[in-house]
């Protein structure tokens, strides 16, 4: 009987010096922590852009938020920066693993140039009908954004029975999986939330905080019933996959709109509403976008010109044209309106 305990006893001591030599090699197979490295979500950075840093044990272990990160000896409240001049960032990660010990990574290096921001301007593409009873809640919170900012670039696409209907639209419609009207596009691709009305916010927001590094000019003019418009793109830090699109819109078309909203006085119908933005045509070959070509690199600058036939009996003065770059998803990343004989400089910021 003594021998059996005693056996039982050897083997429970194997066990556990068994356990505790997994439980020093992490009990989950992970090693101990040792060492910590850091990386970037980015290889080179341009002045503006948010840096985000990522800090790693040798166990997989993530401490990007407990480790210290110091940019050029200056230690970051968070794993994020964002540099303001050019030059070469020099970046360590400290951890404290005790009171006593603690791991410092390798140094990164990180090249920052300086970029060049431009005004940033929201797109709103308004998918509607003279005969869509609900679409003048868009138009009313289209006005109320108007109201807020003059950087809003509105385009109203007519679709269905409808004297301004815009048959190639169907192409946009499929692109963004369009269920009804009205529906209200924000830079192509966000949808504008119901009720636009009590959501002016989202769209007057796309307006504001970090600058596009895009920005578009126009330089137009009119000879006869022949608009030449000449877009200008300029690049303020290196892209690729960019398109182009340009819109002819018109404004003052006074037409009939059906109304079933309390906007507008709640009448039904809106005798002699005036349709604004109302597209007309698309300039570049395809309504998705032309590839832009060429040195799509910081200070770079792509034209194209185009030609535009106003229609018998319209006013070139209620014609004006849309520009807007998207990237390779379709979403526009900056956009300007300029009427038929503008002459514009680009909008540095």
């Amino acid at each position: 009987m003594k021998k059996l305990h005693l056996l039982f006893a050897f083997l429970t001591f194997g066990l556990f010096v068994s356990c505790s030599k997994d439980n020093n090699n992490g009990g989950d197979g992970s090693a101990a922590l040792q060492s910590i490295t850091i990386t970037a979500n980015t290889t080179d950075a341009y002045t503006g852009d948010n840096i985000q840093f990522t800090v790693k044990g040798n166990n997989n272990a993530d401490l990007s938020t407990s480790a210290v990160i110091y940019v050029n000896t200056t230690p970051l409240v968070t794993n994020f920066f964002t540099p303001t001049a050019a030059g070469t960032l020099s970046v360590y990660a400290v951890y404290q693993v005790s009171s006593t010990v603690s791991l410092t990574s390798p140094t990164i290096q990180i090249p920052v140039t300086q970029g060049i921001s431009f005004n940033k301007r929201v797109l709103i593409e308004d998918y509607t009908g003279t005969w869509c009873q609900y679409c003048p809640r868009v138009s009313y919170a289209i006005s109320q954004v108007r109201l807020q900012t003059t950087d809003a670039v509105v385009v109203a696409i007519h679709r269905g029975s409808d004297p301004y209907n815009f048959a190639a639209a169907s192409t946009l419609e499929t692109l963004i999986g369009l269920t009804g009207y009205p529906t209200g596009m924000l830079n192509r691709k966000t949808e504008w939330n119901y009720p636009e009305n009590n959501n002016v916010a989202q769209a007057v927001n796309l307006t504001s905080g970090t600058n596009p590094r895009i920005g578009l000019a126009m330089t137009n003019s009119v000879v006869g019933s022949t608009a030449t418009v000449q877009v200008n793109v300029k690049f303020g830090k290196n892209f690729s996959g960019l398109k182009l699109v340009v819109y002819a819109l018109e404004d003052n078309l006074l037409y009939n709109q059906t109304n079933s909203t309390s906007f507008y006085g709640g009448v039904n119908p809106i005798v002699g509403f005036n349709h604004k933005d109302v597209l007309r045509a698309f300039l570049t070959t395809s309504i998705l976008g032309d590839d832009i070509t060429g040195a799509t690199t910081t200070n770079g600058v792509f034209t194209k010109s185009f030609t535009y036939t106003i229609p018998a009996g319209t006013q070139a003065s209620n014609i004006h044209f849309a520009a807007f770059v998207v990237d390779s998803t379709g979403k526009a990343l900056n956009s300007r309106d300029a009427s038929s004989t503008d002459t514009q400089a680009f909008e540095v910021e």
